[in-house]
């Protein structure tokens, strides 16, 4: 019995060992295949990568939700690189951001986009562009600095009162987060990798098979253990992060539109629970559209949370009716 089990430990450690090897040889083959495509730019003890296209002022600057990254936005910046400057960025852990260990609250998130854009050169005046938890990051950077930004468009964003008065949400997000560690666990062991590979297997979210066929393999290629990693931090913040926005002013007469869902999100829930959560959330994003004087709320009545891949026209018109007003303004 003893040999049997010792012979079943050699295993198990032989079969982890060589998922790691084969998860570490695929990531640095990765890496030469898919170099960033914009630049990586030092904050202080790490780097963060960011892609800056188009030319002219207000600069807009698009903050993804939690586990996304930025080439997500793969359908929404190439028009609006048409008629203004924008960039995406990848936050501390995901794509080719380095990780950050300091907690992932939106405060902190704030302070690394603002040394980020600083280092790099990008001045403003700023659109700030936020999807989901980017909604918060982008609300509390125009309260830090409100200088700079001009106009904001919130993509389906979480409002600060989401886990009080919806606790639907919470447990979606404990759902979320224990997803994220298994996949986590997954991935550094190779398995994400072996299984993506094998065709077979469809276990890559939605989203991704609604982006362009060429962007494809390169988000695949970021499902990384730091990827889900930094995506579970954030997670486990995301409380604390909507607490930060309630000590922050109204957005007075800043040009505003806030998109919001209109297809349910809470998948994971019963019909009683969506029954209860969604009119809440509609109720939430009505509330944050009228922060500004010159506040819209549009409802994406063909989109789920993932506006800026089921409906990306509409974000674009969303940005560009934005920037015309902030230039008007």
């Amino acid at each position: 019995m003893g040999y049997v089990l010792a012979g079943l430990v050699v295993f198990v450690v032989v079969l982890v060992l060589a998922g790691t090897v084969y998860q570490s040889i695929g990531t640095a083959s990765d890496s030469r295949k898919y170099p960033p495509p914009g630049q990586l730019v030092d904050v202080g003890e790490h780097k963060m990568h960011i892609h800056c296209t188009g030319e002219g002022s207000p600069t807009v600057v698009m903050d993804i939700g939690i586990g996304w990254f930025s080439l997500i936005w793969s359908f929404v910046q190439p028009e609006v690189a048409k008629f203004r400057r924008v960039c995406t960025y990848d936050r501390a852990g995901y794509a080719w951001s380095d990780p950050n260990p300091t907690p992932r609250n939106s405060q902190q998130l704030v302070q690394e986009l603002h040394t980020l854009l600083t280092n790099a050169g990008i001045k403003g005046p700023y659109v700030l562009v936020g999807h989901s938890l980017g909604g918060l990051n982008v609300r509390l950077f125009a309260s830090h600095y409100p200088s700079e930004v001009v106009g904001i468009v919130l993509v389906d964003a979480v409002h600060e009162e989401t886990y009080s008065r919806l606790p639907e949400f919470r447990k979606t997000m404990t759902a979320n987060l224990r997803l994220f560690r298994i996949l986590s666990m997954a991935s550094r062991l190779g398995l994400l990798r072996l299984f993506m590979g094998l065709k077979r297997f469809d276990i890559a979210p939605k989203f991704v098979w609604k982006l362009p066929s060429e962007i494809q393999p390169v988000v695949l290629a970021q499902f990384l253990p730091k990827t889900f990693d930094a995506a579970a931090a954030e997670a486990v913040s995301l409380k604390r992060s909507a607490e930060q926005i309630q000590v922050t002013a109204a957005l007075n007469d800043i040009p505003l539109v806030v998109l919001s869902h209109g297809v349910n999100m809470f998948s994971n829930l019963s019909d009683e629970e969506t029954q209860r959560a969604e009119p809440t959330w509609q109720e939430l994003q009505a509330e944050l559209a009228s922060l500004s004087s010159k506040g819209t709320l549009i409802i994406a009545e063909n989109s789920s949370h993932d506006i800026h891949t089921d409906q990306p026209q509409l974000v674009i018109e969303s940005i560009h009716q934005v920037v015309e007003a902030a230039r008007h303004g």
